[in-house]
């Protein structure tokens, strides 16, 4: 069922069922204990779902659909410049990941048994985010403060280089604040190459001994 398409209780479903992942576990959350959160029984849950995964998938949906929200405001966001739009952009997705992940293993344990048992979910959510980050390189591009040919591509590169930042991953790491000292740090690399590449361009020539992307 489409994320849009979700009535009351179907909400209600996903409310019981999160909290039960979030505090038991996914692997020791039973559908019928659910079904009892939710004061129905447990052939009714699954009339809205027809397996535990489906409901941890539509979970997971609504928490994307809501972070790739929230990243598209930093296309929105007025008086920024491009190269500042691709700093909030992975300073923000960061801060969420940390947020979600960080010293909470169960929530890293639902992320893992999805990816795992759906990988095609994480694949439109990198997708989703990609098309917002490509926009940004698109836009930089326009104005001559990057020098990018294929953004979409590119967006690909920068989503593996800061991948350590903004998975489930940082739930193995440690400190936010040096966490995001790093992070800033490969900004800072990315947006020094971008600038040089876009030098190169203006005096018409292709940045030496690099792969124009």
């Amino acid at each position: 069922m489409p994320t849009e398409n979700l009535d009351e209780t179907a909400k209600q479903i996903l409310n019981a069922a999160s909290r039960r992942f979030l505090y038991y576990g996914y692997k020791k959350t039973t559908m019928s204990e659910i079904a009892d959160d939710c004061n129905m029984s447990t052939g009714n849950l699954y009339r809205y779902f027809p397996s535990k995964l489906d409901i941890a998938e539509m979970f997971v949906r609504v928490l994307r659909g809501e972070q790739v929200a929230t990243l598209r405001s930093v296309v929105d966001a007025p008086g920024r410049t491009p190269s500042q739009k691709l700093r909030d952009f992975f300073l923000l997705k960061f801060k969420i990941a940390y947020e979600r992940f960080h010293d909470k293993p169960k929530a890293y344990e639902l992320s893992s048994e999805l990816i795992s048992e759906r990988p095609k979910v994480a694949l439109e959510w990198e997708s989703a985010e990609g098309r917002v980050l490509a926009e940004i390189l698109a836009e930089g591009d326009a104005d001559g403060s990057f020098a990018v040919d294929n953004a979409p591509a590119m967006a690909k590169i920068l989503q593996d280089a800061g991948y350590r930042f903004t998975s489930p991953a940082v739930f193995h790491e440690g400190d936010y604040d040096a966490l995001a000292t790093e992070l800033n740090g490969v900004i800072d690399l990315v947006l020094d190459g971008f600038s040089w590449r876009a030098a190169r361009h203006q005096h018409g020539k292709p940045p030496a001994n690099v792969a124009v992307t």
